[in-house]
């Protein structure tokens, strides 16, 4: 029992990693990787890229204005970053 949560605990807080870390490995991806490795951070960057950039906020506002992130700021930024995301798929800028 006390094992399975650990490991639930542990999975939690690498996806939360990854999230957050997620810019940067798209970076390093599309500047030094393979195909497949541009297409794997692209499905990624297209399915986590909201996520991220609400995790992104949230660090901003507790660590640089030094208050808390509202709800409805959080709201505001995954929807417009899936807006920007599907616009981009849409349009054909971005390609799976």
């Amino acid at each position: 029992m006390v094992e399975r949560l650990i490991r639930s605990a542990g999975n939690f807080v690498l996806l939360v990693a990854f999230t957050l870390l997620l810019p940067f490995s798209c970076a390093a991806a599309f500047l030094w990787g393979s195909a497949d490795e541009r297409w794997l951070m692209k499905v990624a960057f297209t399915f986590l890229g909201p996520f991220s950039a609400v995790l992104w906020f949230i660090a901003f506002s507790h660590l640089v204005r030094q208050r808390r992130a509202g709800y409805f700021m959080q709201l505001v930024i995954f929807v417009g970053a899936a807006a920007v995301i599907y616009l981009l798929l849409v349009n054909g800028a971005y390609r799976l």
